[in-house]
């Protein structure tokens, strides 16, 4: 049964309404903690935030460790951006629960995210060894794969989730991008062209793509989907750092000097933003590799 469908029916109704009678009236009662886990996991799909922490709180005290509730636990300390958090409560429930596969798929998440990658390697064959059917544990061992530079893993693991579920588009934004990495441009080109079909609106697959075509030296295809990058995110992409740097690259590239200048002092004013608590959604370019990167480009103008 869906989760709709289930929060809908008849039986999942009477849980609430008890849990939510008693509550109301101040009365403790016991509930067992997948009736709990489900109350606290509705009031999350209905963005009743304080009563989902209400309720997991509750379960936690009168079912300490059990791992649906664990689940619930971690997942909102990740969408609270406590990645750290998470992962310690995952991995001390995975010592006494080491076989229950959603938290161990919800630790992988995790663990790419803190770039814990070679554990996140390791879990992720696990998980595979398991299930070779799964496209989302396949396209989380690319990205592992791909932040240790493993970049032909990357592919094939990008490819063995295709096979596994071909209308993933993420997976084939993910091909295209470990494509550039092994730097078959052409190829890449080709894959995110096909990605972008059906997202034109993506930036970071339209910066992507000009990348590709920058190596290729179309140059002003490249530009144009970088224009484009900025028009759809409202200049707020994740990359708009580097958008603003790959501009002035290819403005030097092509001679034009105040494009080339005016471009990197939009970098600067968004590395600067980076900062700030309306930049905390952008990707910070370290200020090393970006000083490295202008006087590349200055040179170029020389």
């Amino acid at each position: 049964m869906e989760q709709e469908e289930y929060f809908s029916s008849k039986d999942f109704r009477e849980v609430l309404d008890k849990y939510e009678r008693e509550h109301k009236a101040g009365r403790r009662i016991y509930m067992d903690a997948d009736d709990l886990a489900d109350i606290a996991e509705y009031y999350i799909t209905n963005k009743r935030e304080s009563e989902a922490q209400g309720v997991l709180d509750e379960a936690m005290h009168l079912h300490p460790g059990h791992p649906g509730v664990m689940f619930l636990r971690a997942e909102m300390l990740l969408d609270h951006g406590k990645s750290k958090e998470a992962c310690s409560i995952i991995r001390q429930t995975l010592f006494t629960h080491p076989d229950y596969q959603a938290l161990k798929e919800l630790y992988l998440e995790v663990l790419v995210d803190l770039q814990y990658c070679t554990e996140a390697i390791d879990v992720a064959n696990e998980l595979l060894n398991v299930n070779p059917h799964n496209a989302e544990v396949w396209h989380m061992l690319a990205d592992a794969q791909s932040s240790l530079g493993y970049f032909e893993d990357a592919l094939d693991s990008v490819e063995y989730g295709l096979a596994v579920n071909p209308d993933d588009h993420d997976l084939l934004h993910a091909k295209g991008v470990a494509l550039i990495q092994l730097e078959r441009f052409t190829e890449a080109d080709i894959t995110l062209g096909e990605y972008l079909a059906e997202h034109p609106n993506d930036d970071h697959a339209l910066y992507n793509r000009a990348i590709a075509l920058t190596s290729l030296e179309r140059y002003d295809e490249a530009n144009a989907l970088l224009d484009r990058a900025t028009l759809v995110s409202e200049g707020n992409s994740a990359e708009q750092t580097q958008i603003y740097l790959q501009q002035a690259y290819i403005e030097a590239r092509l001679g034009h000097q105040d494009s080339a200048l005016l471009a990197l002092d939009l970098a600067k004013e968004t590395q600067e933003r980076c900062s700030s608590k309306d930049g905390k959604h952008l990707n910070v370019v370290n200020d090393e590799d970006f000083e490295k990167i202008k006087s590349q480009i200055l040179e170029l103008l020389r």
